[in-house]
């Protein structure tokens, strides 16, 4: 067995587990307008958060070396620190000026600095690596967001009290990372080391901060455009959803991404696109299924986490959205990680350019007339969009495995069980029982799905021949 996806995948799915408990709280404890409120302030934090420092973790994973582990984590230490000291005077002077309400500002950035300290040292947990320590910090934040969270909304602290407690959750969660490299000072950072980064972070700075744009347009302007009253329904679902497709796609890059990329410093080019065949599979079955399920399921899903009040305004999102984070989960999760095997980070910012693009483009036309429904489709469309450039562009530099035979396995179980659902839909009168047989028919495609490429077992155990050797065939003979 996988023993890093399972912590990994199954610290996740706890994770998620919370993170929808969370939201159900929520969204019974406050109404559409004030969430939509909250919904307004986190999509400015991750904007700023793209521009200023997330781009330094993926930096650091991109540029890292093994036998220099110290200094670079010093080293990021460091940058980060800079970063945040700048943003901190540039707050400060925009709250001296007048012109910005002072509560907003001061939510944003507390929640760049919880969601900056807790990345970082997750993505150092990561490379050091103990799975584990990562696993237990992801649990703990999950869980101190619905403590936190719950108590300052059920004490009336609205929007602004719960960007506050979001980012106190995530400041204490980053404890048991931050014990996996405490003996690491700043003193042992290099200049060598923080340069190394820059060069090959400064594209991702313009891209994470072009995409967080792209991302966050259509809530931007549907609080322009209709209210906070109508983005609070859109962003609780959308939210939602993504975090749905991110929790096994993230799970997947920890565990065999993380794999791929020690294969390739190495050198062991066979052994990386081994795990990178791998990754492929599971971030498709995650695409597709996920997708599956909530064409299914979306609603009954939604009804029960978010109720009448916001289900009932964008129930005809959900198989909207499943598109858009279907093609997300393949551009982020596998297409993506290109830019770490090729070295050649400026492909991130040119798709981060045309999503941006066509995202705003979209929007701006969309939203006045079409309203919810044409933000959505402006998200799908930008998102398939940038996973195809993706794809196309990023083979010039290093192909990326594509398994054919997983393609058109994992497509037709995925399809099936759509195409059977609606035949129960039609036959079953009564819809608990058609619900009941619609969720043993997914249980039963997932598990062959998973059974036949593996994804729970080690990649050697997976290319073992039949004399027990693992497969070394060269890169020409795996890719395709």
């Amino acid at each position: 067995m996988n023993t890093s996806a399972i912590l990994y995948l199954g610290s996740r799915g706890l994770a998620a587990v919370g993170n929808l408990l969370a939201v159900a709280i929520f969204t019974r404890i406050v109404g559409p307008e004030e969430y939509g409120r909250y919904v307004l302030i986190f999509a400015w934090s991750m904007i700023v958060y793209g521009f200023s420092a997330q781009w330094m973790r993926f930096a650091y994973f991109g540029t890292y070396q093994s036998s220099r582990l110290n200094e670079y984590v010093a080293s990021l230490a460091q940058l980060h620190l800079a970063a945040l000291a700048m943003l901190s005077v540039g707050f400060a002077a925009m709250v001296l000026s007048g012109t910005f309400d002072a509560e907003f500002l001061w939510a944003i950035f507390a929640l760049v600095f919880g969601m900056t300290l807790y990345e970082s040292v997750f993505e150092v947990t990561r490379t050091v690596p103990n799975p584990a320590a990562g696993a237990l910090s992801m649990i703990m934040r999950t869980s101190l967001i619905v403590v936190f969270g719950s108590a300052l909304l059920w004490c009336g602290g609205g929007a602004i009290g719960l960007a506050y407690a979001i980012a106190a959750a995530h400041l204490l969660a980053a404890v048991p990372c931050l014990m996996t490299f405490s003996s690491v000072r700043l003193s042992q950072s290099s200049r060598s080391a923080c340069v190394g980064m820059l060069k090959y972070g400064w594209p991702l700075l313009l891209s994470f901060g072009v995409t967080a744009i792209g991302q966050s347009i259509d809530r931007l302007l549907l609080a322009h455009f209709l209210g906070t009253a109508i983005l609070g329904p859109y962003g609780v679902i959308a939210d939602l959803m993504r975090q749905s497709f991110s929790v096994v796609g993230e799970a997947i890059i920890l565990a065999l991404g993380t794999q791929a990329k020690l294969h390739a410093n190495e050198g062991n080019i066979a052994a990386a696109d081994r795990e990178l065949r791998k990754s492929f599979n599971a971030c498709l079955a995650a695409a597709c299924f996920g997708a599956a399920f909530f064409f299914v399921f979306g609603d009954i899903v939604v009804q029960v986490l978010l109720g009448a009040r916001f289900a009932d305004e964008s129930r005809e999102l959900i198989p909207i959205f499943a598109l858009a984070f279907a093609f997300m989960t393949m551009r982020n999760f596998y297409f993506g990680q290109v830019i770490y095997f090729s070295g050649s980070s400026y492909l991130e910012l040119v798709m981060s350019i045309l999503f941006v693009i066509v995202s705003s483009v979209l929007s701006i036309v969309l939203i006045p007339k079409y309203g919810a429904y044409g933000a959505a489709v402006s998200l799908t469309v930008a998102f398939s969009a940038s996973c195809i450039m993706c794809i196309v562009l990023g083979r010039y530099h290093y192909p990326m495995p594509i398994d054919l035979v997983g393609l058109r396995s994992i497509a037709i179980l995925a399809i099936g069980f759509v195409g059977l659902a609606w035949l129960i839909d039609q036959v079953v009168a009564q819809p608990r029982i058609a619900l009941a047989i619609k969720g043993v028919l997914f249980v039963i495609a997932a598990a062959i799905m998973m059974r036949k490429f593996g994804l729970l077992r080690s990649t050697e155990v997976i290319a073992a021949g039949p004399a027990g050797k693992v497969d070394a065939r060269p890169r020409a003979a795996v890719a395709e």
